[in-house]
């Protein structure tokens, strides 16, 4: 579980702005993989990453606002 905690963690706001809205596929820390669907970042990294467990998922179309007042 801390593995999957310290992946997503260590996406910038820069990449995940970037990709908003798409799927992305993270293997070691670094984005290596993203589209619209989920199948096409699942079959690049099956493809370029055999043998990997990457962490796949969807980004938000945009990042949530907080403010401390």
């Amino acid at each position: 579980m801390h593995n999957i905690i310290s992946n997503f963690e260590s996406l910038s706001e820069e990449r995940v702005t970037k990709y908003a809205g798409e799927w992305v596929a993270v293997v070691d820390n670094i984005i290596v993989a993203h589209a619209k669907s989920f199948k096409e970042v699942y079959d690049i990294v099956k493809k370029q990453y055999p043998g990997k467990r990457p962490l796949i998922g969807k980004l938000p179309e945009s990042l949530p606002v907080v403010l401390s007042l």
